[in-house]
């Protein structure tokens, strides 16, 4: 960048930093879709679960996304001090960054996905040993099993 000045060429400094602030706010748009997308994830697998949506878990998302906002500023003041240098040809504190911010929010959207596979598999058979069920020794059993499943969902809360 600092040859640019130099040169008085301001039509590519104008790319140059073009380039890189485009660069810059594609990876800004990944890192809230990406929070979005784990948003999303959560309040399925919440659903799917039988558990309430309340207003904490919204404020958790908007929290999230701003404190992976100040990462990236953090993140921006490198990339704009390493333009000053030669080598520095793209935002690589950014990238990096957001890169690691889509690994933890894909992390969190497999992690929901098993657990909302891991108890949907339950119900079909729970449903069938109701239905089979002919004494009422076996239908205190079976409620017994779904009171302890129960328990166990919320203590994993």
């Amino acid at each position: 960048m600092l040859e640019l000045i130099n040169a008085k060429n301001f039509d590519g400094l104008i790319f140059f930093i073009a380039i890189r602030a485009g660069i810059i706010l594609v990876c800004w748009l990944f890192m809230v879709m990406s929070c979005i997308v784990d948003f999303w994830s959560g309040t399925t697998t919440a659903k799917a679960l039988g558990h309430a949506l309340m207003s904490n878990g919204f404020r958790r998302t908007v929290t999230k996304i701003g404190d992976y906002a100040k990462l990236l500023l953090f993140a921006l003041m490198f990339d704009i001090l390493g333009s000053l240098l030669s080598f520095y040809i793209i935002p690589f504190a950014t990238i990096l960054c957001v890169i690691a911010v889509i690994y933890i929010e894909g992390r969190s959207v497999v992690e929901n996905s098993r657990r909302k596979r891991a108890h949907a598999a339950e119900i079909p058979e729970i449903v069938k040993q109701i239905v089979q069920a002919t004494t009422a020794e076996q239908g205190a059993e079976i409620l017994k099993r779904i009171s302890q499943l129960l328990a166990l969902n919320e203590k994993n809360r």
